[in-house]
């Protein structure tokens, strides 16, 4: 017999705030304003960490404590589940060449894990932009099914050269901004973030109705156009909460303003949905694409959203694509939602959608 799962608690700092009702506020004021970072000759948008230790490290031990914090009282046999596309890259860089890479490289969990003062299980997983659905549904399972009763899971995506010219290089980030559905979309843009959800079997006022991950084969950067496979994880995900395509009153989408991918979740929204998609939800354009984490940052402020039942604009989007259709993020609004959606699209072709029922 497999037992609900809670989400129990929420942290995060990100560009938007050092909290998720922080972030929560922020949005619903309208800041959405990024930062810059130069890449040799280019300069591109940047949503950056406000912290001003510039040590990578003691940068990182800095946020993933503020972060522990927001959590409350954890036991220390807590199992951890860690979620990020480039864990410590951004410290070798910062040692300078030639630099070794350590036998072990996931010994960075082990220290995520000390900073945190947590000493039970540890895992990582590192499968791109939808790794903190990947670490969550393996903490799930594991609670679901009794083997554990409480979890945390962190995600954790801090700057550095690697990522950037490496997206930079595929011609996949915006000069501008992220315009999520729009005609005029060109490109992603990158973030920093630092998040964790805790999991429980104790009832909460959240619990995950669903959860499933799949694979788009179609090409080694991006869905295919169809959206057929991005629809099947949904429809999986919806039969598996027990629910309708027209019970669910708001979807977080993934949208991140790149031109193939959303017109790839578009289409496989309008599969699913027909001519009632629900409200639409766009994170990115605020917080930035931060790949590895964004599932977990965007849940956290997801959450917080929903606890003030304040649904903020998403940013970017003035001019609908006749590609696209009659898809487009909602206005401003004060909703009080129930059922809610998240979808995460990765880079290499992995998918993940979540469902969220309040209690």
């Amino acid at each position: 017999m497999r037992r609900p799962v809670y989400i129990a608690g929420s942290g995060l700092l990100c560009a938007r705030g050092d909290s998720p009702d922080a972030v929560a506020a922020s949005l619903w004021a309208g800041d959405y304003q990024a930062g810059k970072r130069r890449l040799g000759e280019r300069e591109y948008p940047y949503f950056p960490l406000h912290l001003a230790e510039s040590d990578w490290m003691k940068r990182a031990e800095q946020a993933v404590r503020q972060v522990t914090s927001q959590l409350g009282p954890l036991a220390a046999t807590t199992p951890l589940f860690i979620a990020s596309s480039s864990f410590q890259i951004g410290y070798f860089e910062q040692q300078g060449e030639p630099f070794n890479l350590p036998a072990a490289n996931a010994e960075f969990s082990c220290q995520l894990a000390l900073w945190m003062h947590l000493d039970g299980p540890c895992s990582s997983f590192s499968s791109a932009c939808i790794s903190g659905f990947s670490a969550i549904e393996a903490a799930r399972s594991l609670i679901a099914t009794g083997q554990i009763d409480e979890a945390v899971i962190i995600g954790l995506e801090l700057t550095n050269n690697v990522t950037l010219a490496g997206f930079a290089a595929m011609e996949l980030l915006s000069r501008t901004n992220s315009r999520p559905f729009d005609k005029n979309r060109d490109g992603l843009v990158l973030g920093e973030a630092v998040a964790a959800i805790r999991l429980s079997a104790t009832p909460s006022n959240w619990h995950i109705a669903g959860l499933c991950t799949g694979i788009d084969a179609y090409s080694t950067t991006g869905p295919d156009p169809d959206g057929g496979q991005i629809a099947s994880v949904t429809v999986d995900c919806l039969k598996e909460a027990h629910f309708l395509p027209g019970d669910i009153e708001l979807i977080k989408v993934q949208a991140a303003g790149s031109p193939g991918t959303d017109l790839a979740e578009a289409n496989a929204l309008k599969k699913v949905f027909g001519e009632k998609i629900p409200p639409l939800l766009s994170l990115k354009p605020a917080l930035g694409h931060t790949l590895g984490a964004s599932g977990i940052a965007e849940l956290a402020t997801l959450l917080a959203c929903l606890a003030a039942d304040q649904i903020p604009a998403t940013a970017g989007y003035s001019e609908a694509d006749p590609e696209i259709g009659p898809v487009s993020p909602v206005d401003r609004n004060k909703c009080h939602i129930n059922r809610a959606m998240l979808n995460l699209i990765g880079f290499g072709g992995g998918l993940a959608t979540m469902i969220i029922e309040r209690v």
